[in-house]
């Protein structure tokens, strides 16, 4: 197996598109995983503590390897949050969020965060994945208290809101054949940080028409989505183009700008014997794929449209067969 290359190798300044990386994983503690990516990628310990180590590596940028408290509390802190919106302040306990607190109890998921690396040199990853996984490090099928993820962060190709847009709307079309492919832990469906993007935002996006303005584009997104928790997370990515608009909204600290897109669905499956990162960054070259192919793009809105207009499907849904297809010449070339 191998990275596949999207069709857009450069980015918006013209340089070599980068991907970041974040895993996490558990059954390894700081030190043991501070060492195996100073032995596999040759690197040298630039800072540490307790919670909290960072490696250089020459040619490839700093690593940070840290212990994840925030993982159990803030998804708890978040699903009571929805569970009182949903509910009413006064309801019943929500089981998942006492599962949650019991999760923090028993288990501190480690996270690499990679810097970001240009695509044509993302298998030097791969040794690092390999010794984690010889080493022992259990990823989300091990347990049923391992809802862990990966996320990636590439970088935008150029900062053209119509070429953003038309990621949108191809991911919002592939959300749920991305689902099935990824084949999402069901813990982690229930999570709040991975939910999809509603289907009225996609139908926006879908009958929107002509050229669209970062204002537009950013307004829309936050009228449907103003929360960071979707698979998909462009907020990073808006707050670097309108800094003053995402802070006025919503004042996170935790949005960061930074030009990429922030994709969070995938598992983390480094246990099993034929994962690499690269089964991750496969899937989601299918939407890049498709963002960049206006015809196909345009077929796949209107079957998306007619599809989600019926008030019961009991076939599969046509496209998901496309991109079934999209995936497997990715594969092979």
């Amino acid at each position: 197996m191998h990275y596949c290359i999207p069709s857009a190798i450069n980015n918006f300044e013209g340089k070599p598109r980068r991907v970041g990386f974040e895993l996490e994983f558990a059954d390894l503690d700081l030190e043991e995983v501070t060492d195996i990516l100073c032995k596999t990628l040759n690197g040298s310990v630039q800072s540490s503590n307790p919670a909290e180590s960072r490696v250089f590596v020459e040619g490839i940028g700093e690593f940070t390897v840290e212990l994840d408290w925030r993982f159990a509390k803030e998804t708890a802190k978040e699903r009571a949050k929805q569970h009182a919106f949903e509910y009413g302040e006064n309801s019943a306990d929500d089981h998942f969020m006492i599962w949650l607190t019991k999760l923090a109890s028993v288990v501190v998921p480690i996270e690499i965060v990679c810097p970001p690396i240009a695509i044509s040199d993302l298998s030097v990853l791969d040794n690092m994945v390999l010794a984690l996984r010889t080493a022992g490090a259990k990823g989300t099928e091990e347990s049923l208290w391992y809802a862990f993820g990966v996320h990636i962060n590439p970088e935008i190709a150029d900062d053209d809101p119509d070429n953003i847009m038309r990621i949108l709307k191809a991911y919002g079309i592939c959300q749920e054949w991305l689902l099935k492919t990824h084949q999402v832990d069901p813990i982690r469906r229930v999570t709040p940080y991975i939910d999809l993007f509603p289907k009225s935002y996609i139908n926006a996006l879908i009958e929107y028409k002509g050229k669209i303005s970062w204002a537009k584009l950013i307004e829309s997104y936050l009228e449907f989505n103003p929360t960071r928790n979707r698979a998909l997370d462009v907020l990073p990515l808006f707050k670097y183009v309108d800094k003053d608009l995402i802070c006025e909204r919503l004042n996170d600290p935790r949005i960061k700008a930074r030009p990429t897109f922030h994709y969070r669905m995938p598992n983390c499956e480094i246990e099993k014997d034929n994962w690499f990162l690269y089964n991750s960054w496969n899937v989601w070259c299918v939407i890049e794929y498709l963002a960049q192919n206006d015809q196909l793009l345009t077929q796949l809105e209107t079957e998306w449209q007619t599809y989600n207009q019926a008030l019961i499907n009991i076939k599969p849904a046509p496209w998901f067969s496309v991109l079934d297809e999209i995936y497997q010449n990715l594969l092979s070339v």
